[in-house]
């Protein structure tokens, strides 16, 4: 369990650091997705990408703290897709969407392995 919850801690920041570049980089406009886009969204994702990083080092110190924060990531990313495919599905594009769909799949992960790590550190 302790090489997958640093795998697991590795990849929250991976998954942080992406889109506070990627989001940082079309806020500022020195790039075009393509595609259109909403200033909110970039910035949510841009803050959570910060939260993430934070949650993965958390994770790493094995911080129980990291928990109740992968659980809040996940909650929010889930209400945030259900809002796209809901409220705004005729205006955001399919990138977003499936974009949000793989990090609520990604964190829902996320929260169970570092749940399953802190009821085995509670053991020890």
């Amino acid at each position: 369990m302790k090489i997958i919850i640093k795998i697991t801690a590795i990849l929250a920041i991976v998954m942080g650091i992406m889109p506070i570049v990627t989001g940082s980089r079309v806020l500022f406009g020195y790039f075009d997705p393509g595609y259109t886009y909403y200033e909110t969204l970039i910035v949510y994702n841009i803050v959570m990408g910060i939260v993430s990083v934070i949650v993965g080092i958390l994770i790493l110190l094995k911080n129980k703290k990291s928990l109740l924060l992968s659980y809040i990531i996940t909650g929010f990313h889930i209400i945030v897709l259900l809002s796209l495919l809901t409220i705004f599905r005729d205006i955001i594009s399919n990138h977003s969407i499936e974009a949000m769909i793989f990090r609520s799949s990604v964190w829902t992960l996320f929260s169970f392995l570092i749940w399953k790590a802190m009821s085995n550190y509670k053991n020890v």
